[in-house]
């Protein structure tokens, strides 16, 4: 059962989230036309057909999105990893700005010029949209992501690279099933590392909420995790309350809360490998030295 508190404050924090104050009841303090994204969070962030109001009385309320003239810094799938991307300049268009106003940013990769991204956006009756990239936002990002494989595992990353391909085709809620079910694979390794203890309580732990079985793991999960535990209360108010938009609103948020917590355990990964890779090589020295003195 979802705590009806958290799940509004869960809707107010995507509503700020958004610039869509519409909990709020006074509309006088409500930015009518909130700041569109710079260029680099359009391009490398926004998923395709998320809508933006844009102040149609303005000569060019995009103008810097239009005519930017600066590079991005992404994953190139033809050199196969990051790159300098720099932009091919675009006439300015004075007029047709308000009706279906078709505009696009075409990039060349700084390494290979046959290396190239396009972005295209769509201007119509006050609504600004991204409405096509190539690479696409999944193809940017699961790049990134491939060093959790050794952590999570095959299955869940790809659970964890469904939840960005969703989001880049405007499914939020997907999204957010797809990163609770790697939260509760977290919870659940966790939970069958410490049920190995001889003083482990597992009626206890059956008869706990989440965020009490939490707490009972707390030696076996990393501390970000244990000390954002709300984090899987949020993930489930967004696969039973919020809609589509909202989530996707809130989707960066619980990414990278789930990124961190993926991180931390990363490096608990690597440094176990370290012991390892140590006590062997030191094992066979040991060998060796003992072989020399007899």
């Amino acid at each position: 059962m979802v705590d009806p508190g958290l799940a509004w404050i869960c809707l107010k924090i995507v509503g700020h989230l958004r610039g869509n104050y519409y909990m709020s009841t006074d509309k006088s303090k409500t930015s009518q036309f909130p700041d569109l994204p710079s260029a680099k969070k359009f391009c490398l962030s926004v998923p395709l057909y998320e809508s933006f109001t844009y102040d149609t009385e303005n000569a060019n309320p995009f103008f810097s999105l239009e005519q930017f003239g600066g590079t991005l810094d992404f994953h190139c799938p033809g050199c196969k990893q990051h790159s300098v991307f720099t932009v091919q300049k675009n006439e300015y268009n004075r007029e047709g700005h308000y009706s279906n106003y078709i505009f696009n940013l075409h990039f060349h990769c700084s390494r290979n010029k046959a290396h190239q991204a396009l972005f295209v956006f769509r201007a119509h009756e006050g609504i600004l949209q991204k409405i096509g990239q190539i690479p696409s936002l999944a193809d940017l990002a699961i790049p990134e992501l491939r060093k959790y494989r050794q952590v999570l595992g095959d299955e869940r990353f790809k659970e964890l690279s469904r939840a960005i391909g969703l989001t880049t085709h405007g499914v939020g809620v997907g999204a957010f099933v797809y990163l609770r079910r790697i939260f509760e694979s977290l919870i659940k390794s966790a939970h069958a590392e410490a049920s190995k203890d001889s003083g482990w309580d597992e009626e206890a732990y059956i008869r706990a909420r989440m965020d009490e079985k939490i707490g009972l793991l707390k030696g076996q999960l990393p501390d970000f995790l244990v000390q954002n535990r709300s984090l899987y209360s949020i993930l489930s108010v967004g696969v039973h309350t919020l809609s589509e938009t909202e989530c996707l609103a809130a989707f960066p948020a619980v990414r990278l809360a789930i990124e961190l917590i993926l991180d931390d355990l990363l490096k608990q990964h690597e440094r176990q490998e370290k012991l390892k890779s140590a006590a062997k090589s030191l094992a066979a020295l040991k060998e060796s030295a003992g072989r020399a003195d007899a």
